[in-house]
C-alpha cells in the first residue's frame, strides 16, 4: 500500500472516530454538564498515555518547552470546552463543520505571531469561508444562534493551539497531547463545579470511558497519518468528519440537514480544501526557491 493511501485511510479512520467521540459526548452531555465531560475526556486521557508512555521514562513527559507547551494545552482546552458546549444544542455534524474552519483562523493568526505569508487567492477565499458559516449559523435567518456562534469560537482557539503545535516540532507527539488534555481538564473542572457536580450513572460512565478512550484512539491514529504524507493532503482526508457525523445525526436523532446548512457546508469544505491546496503549492514554491 502507497505512502499517501496509507494516510488517507489512517486520517479517514481517525475522523470517524473524532465523529464517534463527539457523538458520545453528546449522549452523555444529556446528564452531566458539558464541562464534565471534557474533564473526563481529559483524565481519561493523560491516564492512558501516562501509563503508555511514562513506565520507561516519566520524567520525559514533562517535554522541553514547557511554556509554549501549557499555551497549546490551554488554547486546546479552551476550544474543546466550546467544542462540547456546542455540541449540547446542536448536531454533532453541524458542530464538527464549524470546528473545521480552524485553518482560517490559522492563515489569519500565523500572519501577525509567525509573520506567515498569505497570497491573494488564500484572502480572496476568507470571505467565501465566512459566507458558507454564516449558512450554517443562520439556516432561518435567526438573529443570533448562539451555539454555533460558541462552535466558531471553540476552531479560534483551535486554531491558536495549531499554531503553538508548529512551534512544538520536537516535541513528541504524546507530550504534546499529554498536555492538552491535562490542560483541557484543569479548565473545565472549576466550570463543572460551578454548573453543579452531577456524578453519572453506570452507563453514563461507560460513555465518558468512551469518550476518553476513543479521542486517544483517534489521536493516535491521526499521527500515524501525517507520518505517511505531507500535512495538507492528510488534512483534506480530515474534512471526511463531518459526513460520518452526519450519518450518526441521522441514525441516533433522525436529523436531516436542511438545504441550506448543505449548501454552506459545500461552501466551507470545499473553500479549506482550495485554502490546502494553495498552501501545498507554496509550501513546494519554497523548497525550489
Amino acid at each position: 500500500m502507497s505512502g499517501p493511501l496509507r494516510a488517507f485511510l489512517l486520517m479517514a479512520t481517525a475522523s470517524a472516530l473524532f465523529s464517534v467521540m463527539a457523538t458520545l459526548a453528546k449522549l452523555a452531555s444529556v446528564e452531566v454538564p458539558s464541562a464534565e465531560v471534557v474533564f473526563f475526556r481529559g483524565l481519561v486521557t493523560a491516564a492512558v498515555l501516562v501509563g503508555w508512555y511514562g513506565r520507561a521514562r516519566p520524567l520525559a513527559l514533562l517535554g522541553t518547552r514547557r511554556g509554549l507547551l501549557v499555551a497549546r494545552g490551554v488554547l486546546g482546552g479552551v476550544g474543546l470546552l466550546l467544542f462540547f458546549r456546542a455540541l449540547s444544542d446542536l448536531p454533532v455534524a453541524d458542530t464538527l463543520l464549524l470546528m473545521q474552519t480552524s485553518p482560517l483562523w490559522v492563515l489569519l493568526l500565523g500572519v501577525p505571531l509567525l509573520r506567515e505569508r498569505v497570497t491573494t487567492g488564500q484572502l480572496i477565499l476568507v470571505p467565501v469561508i465566512l459566507g458558507g458559516v454564516a449558512l450554517v449559523l443562520r439556516p432561518s435567518l435567526d438573529f443570533i444562534n448562539l451555539p454555533g456562534l460558541t462552535a466558531l469560537a471553540g476552531s479560534m482557539f483551535a486554531g491558536g493551539a495549531y499554531l503553538a503545535v508548529r512551534a512544538l516540532k520536537e516535541e513528541p507527539k504524546h507530550v504534546v497531547v499529554l498536555y492538552f488534555a491535562g490542560a483541557s481538564s484543569l479548565a473545565s473542572l472549576p466550570v463543572a463545579l460551578h454548573a453543579g457536580w452531577i456524578w453519572p450513572s453506570p452507563p453514563t460512565w461507560l460513555l465518558l470511558v468512551g469518550v476518553g478512550a476513543v479521542s486517544v484512539a483517534a489521536q493516535l491514529l491521526l499521527t500515524a497519518a501525517y507520518r505517511h504524507d505531507t500535512a495538507g493532503r492528510v488534512a483534506m482526508a480530515g474534512y471526511l468528519g463531518p459526513l460520518f457525523a452526519g450519518g450518526l445525526d441521522w441514525m441516533l436523532w433522525s436529523h436531516a440537514p436542511t438545504a441550506t446548512t448543505v449548501v454552506g457546508a459545500a461552501v466551507i469544505l470545499s473553500s479549506l480544501t482550495a485554502l490546502q491546496l494553495m498552501a501545498m503549492r507554496g509550501a513546494r514554491a519554497d523548497r525550489t526557491e
